[in-house]
């Protein structure tokens, strides 16, 4: 029996790291990779000092140490679930310190699915959790020490480095150990209003002197979310919890052991409960797939954002996301009205000053040929980041400055990015372009974009991009992706008259020597008024005779339009005519 009471956190622990790990794995492996992105840790003496001259900065150290790893599959869950395994056996330990007699130990689990909520959030910051732990650790050392005096100058010293290696935690420390002092030694309990006291004066020098600029990060988990956003009630269960914890611990500890095995159950079954419940009512999942979409345009895996996309998706960022890859692969004329398209927004989706569509928009600008508007939505994306510098967006600034040959620039991010041990090697190889002209033009990347830069100064059409996609299509014919963005700007805001113009303007030379699938279908349109005009373009036999069997079908069910739309579709979804014509 003792035996088995002795290897119980070791069997304890071993299958909730086991239940996490494979739970986190099937739903946050996007997740994990997207995280990553938006920190960049740094291998030096200046990156670690810097954070510890901050409160909570150990643990941000750590954090970022951490999250560096999550670049390679399976490390992002093995991590993730250390530390909640961490959590859950340290309030397993906490418990059978003050209640060793009691059933509770189940209840340690609950601030484990508390946090696991969190961790679905793209803005909830990791280090709440390592905080959490390390909060743990220290309380636990509390309920081991027996003498008060003792216990006193602990909490004190404890609160005080918690404080200032991780946080806002210290607070909710010192807050469990005075309720518990109350409870227990209520004639002795005033002494614990050192340790607060204590911590509420470096509270107070933290915001005064500058170094946060708002108490609620310093004594709140808010200070374990993105600061640019309010955090929702889901960020305070794990402290309200251990607070009620502490409290069903206390009068509960010395009653009698009836029913063990179906309180276990019960107790179980409230914490699966209120996961089940929690997934449902708490957790966000609608940035799931663009997760998994960011993932394979960041790895440039082009087939599966077209594979993952080949359904009916709404959401511009998917079809923004799609459009990419077909345009990167060459594809986007011939193949685009294959998938849903919803107007220009789904090419060029408008800039909102989010991190999401400045990230996306630098990916498609730097597609596009459009190197300027790249390097300013890279510079507007590391401005939104939690933590500015993310690593995907400094590759842009150094492939952008390469490519203008603004090379001090460059050798500037190549140091910063030489500095982080999952990214020295990328930017290492990008060394060698550094003040050597021939080496960017000669390669396939750097050197084709370079060719899109304009020769001659112009005034950016921002808001009218396609002009400027014309002049870099003039200047530099071989990079296809900006024509074909070009006339999908046309085609999918139904501008029929500009894209005649267009059309006109550049078929038949090297800019578009031959029309694509949907090219060809539009200049059908324009010909239903002039049927000579089709004599100016080769257009397909199999695209005319597709046509005609539009005409056919649409004049046979000319008195049904209601149900016209669902009758072409599936023999004609995928044409430009019935884009131009429903959508």
């Amino acid at each position: 029996m003792n035996s088995m009471k002795k290897n119980l956190p070791v069997v304890f622990g071993s299958c909730v790291f086991l239940l996490l790990f494979f739970y986190q794995q099937k739903q946050l492996a996007f997740h994990f990779f997207y995280i990553e992105q938006e920190q960049l840790f740094l291998w030096s003496r200046d990156y670690f000092l810097s954070n510890l001259l901050e409160p909570a900065g150990l643990v941000s150290w750590l954090t970022a140490f951490c999250v560096q790893f999550f670049v390679h599959p399976y490390f992002g869950a093995l991590i993730m679930s250390v530390w909640l395994t961490a959590v859950g056996l340290l309030t397993a330990g906490i418990v059978r310190r003050i209640a060793p007699t009691s059933n509770l130990f189940i209840l340690s689990l609950l601030p484990v699915v508390f946090l696991l909520f969190l961790h679905f959030d793209m803005n909830y910051l990791y280090k709440g959790t390592m905080a959490y732990s390390f909060m743990l650790a220290v309380m636990y050392g509390y309920f081991c020490i027996l003498h008060s005096t003792a216990r006193v100058v602990y909490v004190t010293i404890s609160g005080i480095l918690l404080f200032w290696s991780s946080g806002a935690v210290a607070f909710l420390f010192v807050t469990g150990v005075i309720l518990w002092e109350i409870l227990n030694r209520f004639n002795r309990a005033y002494f614990f209003i050192i340790p607060l006291i204590s911590v509420t004066g470096l509270v107070l020098w933290s915001v005064y002197s500058s170094l946060v600029g708002d108490f609620r990060f310093l004594m709140l988990p808010d200070g374990y979310y993105s600061f640019r956003l309010r955090s929702g009630v889901t960020l305070y269960f794990s402290w309200i919890y251990m607070i009620l914890l502490l409290l069903i611990c206390r009068f509960m500890r010395n009653r009698k052991k009836i029913r063990r095995g179906l309180e276990s159950a019960l107790l179980l079954v409230l914490v699966m409960g209120t996961f089940h419940f929690g997934m449902g009512k708490f957790v966000n999942r609608n940035a799931d797939f663009y997760k998994e979409l960011d993932y394979y345009m960041r790895t440039e895996q082009w087939d599966k954002i077209i594979e993952r996309c080949d359904r009916d998706v709404t959401n511009y960022l998917y079809m923004c996301s799609l459009n990419l890859a077909l345009a990167e692969k060459g594809e986007l004329s011939e193949r685009m009205f294959s998938f849903t398209q919803n107007r220009i927004q789904g090419i060029f989706l408008p800039w909102n000053q989010t991190l999401q569509s400045s990230v996306l928009l630098s990916d498609i600008y730097f597609s596009m040929g459009h190197i300027a508007l790249a390097q300013r939505m890279a510079f507007e994306a590391n401005e939104c980041m939690p933590h500015p510098g993310g690593p995907r967006m400094l590759k842009r600034l150094i492939q952008t400055n390469l490519i203008f040959g603004a090379y001090p620039v460059a050798e500037k991010y190549i140091d910063l990015l030489e500095q982080s041990p999952c990214y020295k090697k990328w930017a290492q190889d990008h060394r060698r372009f550094l003040w050597n002209d021939e080496a960017v033009a000669s390669d396939n990347l750097l050197g084709m974009k370079r060719r899109c830069i304009p020769k001659e100064n112009f005034i950016s059409e921002y808001q009218d991009v396609v002009a400027d996609l014309e002049y870099i299509a003039r200047q530099n014919p071989a990079h296809q992706a900006s024509i074909q963005y070009a006339g999908a700007f046309y085609l999918l805001s139904k501008e029929i008259l500009l894209f005649k113009e267009f059309v006109e303007k550049y078929y038949g030379t090297a800019v578009l020597p031959a029309l694509p699938k949907s090219y060809q279908e539009a200049v059908i349109i324009l010909s239903e008024q002039d049927p000579s005009y089709l004599e100016r373009f080769s257009i397909s036999e199999s695209v005319i005779r597709r046509f005609q069997e539009l005409r056919r079908q649409v004049t046979a069910n000319k008195s049904n339009n209601a149900a016209l739309p669902g009758l072409l579709k599936k023999s004609f979804g995928d044409t430009y005519w019935y884009y131009y014509m429903f959508k």
